[in-house]
């Protein structure tokens, strides 16, 4: 059985923190931008929580080959410091705004009381008892289950990909060039800042602080758009801005790769 590096709960602690980091600024920016409720709870998504098992993860393969120390800290970053978060807080956040008038506030216990009850933290709570079950952890673990898992993990690849195109419409470019800007600034440029500091001054080793680079400069995450249209946040809105961060990152990643690695 494979243990626990404290250096990875400390990593993904750090990409946890900058993902609030950027969440709360993208919440100021657009109050002090006057948005409204639904264009504030996709851009608070989209500026905090990237695309970590679709694009990190394999980069982190090409990058550092098979080596399993990098893959490790990979998914435990990417885990725990994003994945996990997102389909808690960010859930909730996308309820929030998404059934927040402008005028009047939503209860909150009934968002969260809702959210406690939806597949999402359903299907949580079941796989974190079923890993803690041996007969069904080695059943999981077997060749076949991962074949199976596999198919599930390719085939919820596309269906994201088709949802979040056919969430794009016609947007004027006057009107998204501000978003565009907030969002790209926060999660292709602020947040890579912050988990490199966060490094330096925790004092990390050097390759969780690479891993930490990658995962951090990811474009927003294209489930966050469907999350956000989901919830009744501006999915259409969302869309757009991730394939315009996925493209922009054509140039960032490279660039945050060059000064951090």
């Amino acid at each position: 059985m494979s243990k626990i590096d404290p250096g990875q709960i400390v990593s993904a602690a750090i990409m946890f923190g900058s993902v609030i980091i950027c969440c709360s600024l993208a919440y100021l920016f657009c109050r002090l931008l006057h948005f409204s409720s639904k264009v504030t709870g996709s851009v608070v998504l989209l500026s905090g929580f990237g695309t970590t098992s679709t694009l990190a993860y394999p980069l982190i393969l090409q990058t550092f080959g098979g080596e399993s120390t990098a893959m490790a800290y990979g998914l435990m970053i990417g885990e725990f410091g994003v994945c996990i978060p997102f389909f808690t807080l960010g859930v909730i956040s996308a309820a929030y705004f998404g059934s927040r008038d402008d005028e009047i506030q939503p209860k909150f216990l009934p968002l969260v009381r809702s959210f406690f009850i939806s597949p999402i933290f359903i299907a949580f709570v079941l796989g974190l008892i079923a890993s803690q079950i041996p007969a069904v952890s080695e059943c999981m673990s077997t060749a076949f289950c991962d074949t199976l898992f596999d198919y599930f993990k390719n085939a919820l690849e596309m269906l994201v990909a088709i949802s979040v195109g056919l969430m794009l419409r016609p947007v004027k470019i006057r009107g998204i060039v501000p978003v565009f800007i907030l969002v790209a600034a926060l999660k292709l440029l602020l947040q890579p800042v912050l988990v490199y500091a966060g490094a330096i001054i925790v004092g990390i080793p050097p390759l969780p602080t690479q891993i930490l680079l990658i995962e951090a400069s990811m474009p927003s995450g294209a489930v966050a758009a469907v999350v956000a249209a989901r919830y009744g946040c501006e999915g259409s809105l969302a869309s757009t801005i991730v394939v315009a961060t996925f493209l922009l990152s054509l140039v960032t990643i490279p660039l945050v790769m060059i000064l951090g690695l």
